[in-house]
């Protein structure tokens, strides 16, 4: 049932996100989680952030809530927008808050999950330049878009290499249009730089915004055995589904999709990269970096299932672990 009614076109299948979403937020067995920062640490934007949390009890759970919502809008309407999937449909929406649950803090916002809008936002601006004549424009808009999704996450800067890799596949080599996404990042993090130097100069230190700001919660109080096992089967099957259905989408579609979706596979790529270097320099693995990728590429098997019942017993598998590991 619920592929059905998320792979058609229907934006009112939205609405049926919000109990499934409060279902999983944050679950009784996510514990605690400290979003306090010491005085130099994290980015300037996830300060503020924090400080809108620490207004009242529930200011950090409506916060996260309506910045979850952002982030599923943003890559629901990014990937329909960019002709991913070859017709619409709101599979991300429905897929990304299940993957988030089964991650330790769940869908607590951290600070790579509050610079991920901007993030999504950056790739939509720059795959919708393609075929334009004028893009310095648009590739500037891309780079400042990094620049304040870095402003929440600072390492989310490495993804201007990754605009730099799809601006080689789209269009031919012209320095210039190399030069406007760094361009832009580092207009943003200047003029960040210069504003908080003379408000308070001793206030951010860069370097330890790399620092672990966030405590995470723990995913169980004691873990079943028989939860990871079942996680890797139900991965297992995504994976080996969605291989050749997002190969046979990409050898359907025509150069722009093929350019879009050879884009995907970098941004997803960095983001694995992004991943790796969170957990060995902060032994903390932000559930975004692993979700929204996902959420896209196991969307391509659910597009084109014949089975229908194998399909609703994926999503489903997903959602029963998601309440396990929150209530369990």
């Amino acid at each position: 049932m619920l592929v059905r009614l998320f792979r058609q076109n229907q934006p009112l299948a939205l609405i049926g996100q919000i109990p499934m979403v409060l279902l999983l937020w944050p679950g009784g067995g996510s514990g605690e989680v400290d979003l306090n920062l010491p005085a130099d640490q994290g980015m300037p934007f996830f300060w503020a952030f924090t400080a809108l949390c620490s207004l009242s009890s529930w200011a950090g759970s409506v916060a996260g809530f309506i910045l979850l919502a952002g982030l599923v809008m943003q890559l629901n309407y990014t990937t329909n927008e960019s002709d991913l999937f070859g017709r619409r449909n709101h599979l991300p929406a429905l897929l990304l808050p299940l993957l988030l649950a089964l991650f330790p803090m769940g869908m607590v916002a951290d600070p790579a999950m509050l610079g991920a809008p901007f993030v999504l936002w950056a790739v939509r601006r720059l795959w919708a330049s393609q075929g334009d004549q004028r893009v310095l424009g648009p590739l500037f808009d891309a780079g400042l878009l990094i620049g304040l999704a870095a402003m929440c996450y600072l390492p989310y800067l490495f993804l201007v290499v990754v605009i730099w890799s799809s601006i080689s596949v789209m269009r031919p080599f012209h320095w210039r249009e190399y030069m406007m996404p760094l361009l832009g990042a580092l207009v943003v993090l200047s003029i960040a730089r210069c504003v908080i130097y003379l408000l308070a100069p001793s206030a951010w230190d860069p370097v330890g915004s790399l620092v672990m700001p966030v405590a995470g919660a723990a995913l169980l109080p004691s873990p079943h055995w028989l939860w990871p096992i079942l996680l890797v089967l139900v991965f297992l099957g995504f994976v080996v589904s969605a291989v050749p259905a997002f190969a046979a989408g990409y050898s359907r579609g025509v150069m722009r999709e093929k350019n879009t979706r050879a884009s995907l596979l970098a941004f997803s790529f960095a983001f694995g990269l992004l991943a790796a270097f969170a957990w060995f320099a902060q032994r903390h693995l932000p559930s975004v970096f692993i979700g929204v990728p996902l959420a896209i590429f196991f969307s391509y098997p659910l597009l084109v299932a014949k089975r229908m019942t194998l399909a609703e017993t994926g999503v489903i598998g997903l959602l029963a672990l998601g309440l396990w590991a929150r209530w369990g």
